[in-house]
């Protein structure tokens, strides 16, 4: 019985080898992100510009819009055969911006005020061909780093009597922040060649919020004392391309 079960465990190792296959694939996505803090930003600063709009002469400055997606691109290698364990690096983004100048009397006061969110994650992925060529589904661990680009232009030469709601302080800064994170995604693909295949992905990525930092100073457009916590959950939609090697 013994030499059975040997020659068993030979075989499953022999089959399992002989499946073996090492994959790399891209994908490209569209986010969906979840920034609260930054949206709060957002919206107080469009209440000053719907303020002043109000009041100066000129075109008015258009309202920030509020950040809600973006895009992302994920690299991947993976070994197995039906159960795979590979290495992937992805990277999202996304921005707002707005500009324009007002003007009172014979003086014009420029306005430029952008944001942007980034992160870029390096995890560890376990991965399930739930039917071959076809359907995959994955889980991933690993460490992220993100980053904080603000930069803002606001005239502090407005009329002196108005009083604006708020106040966005000028400075150029990038904040940067890094923790754990994990995700959970699934594949669907179809050949387009040999051992080529195209198709799409689906995920969410949870990333727990962290307040990015620059040297002593912590990312606080609200004013309020207390830290803008920036986390990237959140659902993607992605565009694959994979291609497979038999080992």
């Amino acid at each position: 019985m013994r030499l059975i079960g040997v020659g068993l465990v030979v075989l499953a190792v022999g089959v399992a080898g002989g499946a073996m296959s090492l994959s790399v694939g891209s994908s490209a996505h569209w986010v969906l992100f979840d920034l609260p803090s930054l949206n709060t930003f957002v919206r107080l600063a469009n209440q000053t510009l719907a303020f002043v709009n109000e009041r100066a002469g000129g075109d008015p400055v258009p309202p920030i819009p509020e950040l809600r997606h973006g895009v992302g691109l994920k690299l991947a290698e993976a070994l197995g055969g039906v159960v795979r364990v590979g290495l992937q690096m992805a990277v999202a983004s996304v921005n707002t911006r707005t500009q324009g100048s007002w003007t009172t009397g014979e003086t014009s006061h420029p306005v430029d005020i952008s944001l942007e969110a980034s992160l870029v994650a390096f995890s560890i992925e376990l991965s399930l061909v739930l039917v071959p060529d076809v359907l995959t589904a994955g889980v991933s661990v690993g460490w992220g780093s993100s980053r904080v680009i603000y930069r803002c232009a606001f005239p502090r030469t407005l009329p002196t009597d108005w009083s604006l709601p708020f106040l966005p302080k000028n400075e150029d800064t990038t904040y940067t922040g890094s923790g754990p994170l994990g995700a959970i995604a699934v594949g669907l693909s179809l050949p387009v060649g040999q051992g080529i295949s195209a198709g799409l992905e689906v995920g969410f990525r949870l990333a727990p919020a962290w307040v990015p930092t620059s040297g002593a100073a912590v990312l606080d457009l609200n004013a309020d004392g207390l830290g803008d916590s920036v986390g990237f959950s959140g659902l993607w939609l992605g565009i694959t391309v994979q291609m497979e090697f038999n080992l």
